[in-house]
């Protein structure tokens, strides 16, 4: 309980320190779900289609595991991402940004990465 505590800790953290856009709300503001969603859109507009399979099967396995949100059942947290997602065009305004976003998302990737190495939430996901 007290390392899930210590990863959403840190996840939120990250997502405050380092925002993704600029056009779109603070990120403090954003619910976890709302987050991820917007990972997964900036992704796939910034990121080659491999880029973007290995990110959307890495934020899963984050959902799976529990880390976006702990109170709420994954199945029901994977659903409302699903949902959230909007236009790519609001999140990233123009293709040069598209390098900025992409080295903070890989910052994301390794963090989660040690995250999920760490996690048992993880460990019982991968194993379904």
């Amino acid at each position: 309980m007290k390392r899930r505590f210590e990863i959403e800790s840190l996840l939120t953290a990250v997502a405050i320190a380092v925002p993704l856009t600029t056009n779109a709300e603070p990120a403090a503001a954003l619910s976890p779900e709302q987050q991820e969603a917007d990972y997964r859109v900036i992704a796939a507009r910034c990121g080659t289609p491999a880029y973007e399979k290995a990110f959307f099967k890495q934020s899963k396995a984050v959902v799976a595991a529990g880390l976006v949100s702990r109170t709420r059942p994954p199945a029901e947290v994977e659903k409302t991402v699903t949902a959230l997602r909007r236009s790519p065009f609001v999140l990233v305004a123009a293709p040069a940004d598209c390098a900025a976003q992409l080295k903070q998302l890989d910052a994301l990737r390794s963090t989660r990465n040690a995250l999920l190495k760490s996690s048992p939430g993880a460990r019982k996901a991968a194993a379904r």
